[in-house]
């Protein structure tokens, strides 16, 4: 008799996250689904790459001097930063160290799905409101609801997906509000916006940053996310990581790309500075609605959002279809101009269907 490998509960309970990876064909599709940069890496850090990978790949990782580098691109000491595989794994080493099961985390909702899908592996939940219909930030419905079971606070700025910003006064009166909630606030998108509060963090010793290459760097395929705390608490999380949780593929890469930020940085202007003006003055001419952001990405409410996924599917455009509460919205990411024209022209086609 057979017998299956009985989990925990809270574990048997779960609902995967799945987000659909299958058949995203980049040859065959324009990407504008998740938040990708629109160009690879260029050809220094895949040279990096294939330097390592004709030598040294069958050796443990050592990191070398990295940690300064990216001190020094981020404003703070090297014992301020803890490299992660990805930040889903800062997600989750953040969550594992605070939270106990039954306790809860507040976050203004919906957001990034991985903080659901970690914080019930702990048997926890996430609290907070919805956002409102604008989603605009409820900053004062986030306040009223942390309670007694409140060990940890979220902010996702700017939001993913509804591309909420959090303005750096709000933050600060949540850590001052606060001061025994660890504040987690998670900067994705930082390269987008210019914006971040790590600033704060002389003064807040419940602050936590959680940043990523995964996004303007162009790295997503290499797994490398960062966490910015207090040294005391980065010795804590070290004690969750493994000590070669992070490949030093992604590392060689990061690092190239901090030392020769033009590439990127290009990019991150020429579409938040043209593609972004132009697919919005192309929203308000056809009277479309959408929610925009300070990322590389928007919220797009077409007359029906299955029949609006299937067109540009059929047009090889993949975009991403929310979720409820926001199940009247696809998320769409920001690319190089020609390719945005290429959007605006199918939708057009779909619009006058």
């Amino acid at each position: 008799m057979k017998h299956s490998i009985e989990v925990r509960d809270v574990i048997s309970r779960m609902s995967s996250y799945n987000p659909p990876l299958e058949n995203r064909d980049p040859e065959a599709f324009l990407l504008m689904d998740f938040n990708e940069s629109p160009l690879p890496p260029p050809p220094r850090v895949i040279q990096k790459i294939s330097e390592f990978l004709n030598s040294h790949v069958h050796l443990y990782p050592t990191y070398g001097d990295f940690l300064e580098e990216l001190g020094n691109y981020s404003g703070v000491p090297a014992e301020n930063l803890l490299l992660t595989n990805g930040s889903d794994q800062a997600i989750d080493i953040i969550m594992r160290s605070l939270l106990e099961c039954g306790e809860e985390a507040a976050m203004v909702q919906p957001g990034f799905q991985m903080y659901d899908q970690t914080v019930s592996t702990l048997g926890c939940k996430l609290s907070g409101p919805q956002f409102p219909a604008d989603f605009n930030f409820p900053h004062q419905e986030l306040k009223e609801s942390v309670n007694t079971k409140t060990r940890l606070i979220i902010l996702i700025n700017p939001n993913n997906p509804t591309g909420t910003y959090v303005s750096l006064e709000q933050i600060e009166d949540l850590l001052k509000s606060f001061p025994g909630i660890p504040l987690l606030v998670d900067e994705a998108y930082y390269e987008f916006t210019s914006d971040s509060c790590v600033s704060l963090l002389s003064s807040y010793p419940n602050l936590i940053v959680i940043r990523t290459f995964s996004k303007a760097l162009a790295l997503p395929s290499l797994r490398l996310g960062y966490v910015i705390a207090r040294p005391d608490f980065i010795l804590e999380l070290q004690k969750i990581r493994g000590p070669y949780d992070v490949n030093v593929v992604a590392v060689l890469a990061a690092s190239e790309q901090l030392k020769h930020p033009e590439h990127w940085q290009k990019m991150v202007r020429h579409l938040m500075d043209e593609c972004k003006p132009a697919i919005e003055k192309y929203f308000d001419e056809m009277q479309v609605r959408y929610f925009s952001s300070k990322a590389n990405f928007m919220l797009v409410e077409p007359p029906d959002v299955q029949h609006a996924y299937k067109f540009l599917i059929d047009n090889k455009i993949l975009v991403r279809p929310m979720q409820r509460p926001i199940s009247h919205t696809f998320r769409m990411s920001l690319r190089m101009m020609p390719e945005m024209q290429r959007f605006m022209d199918v939708y057009t086609r779909y619009l006058n269907r």
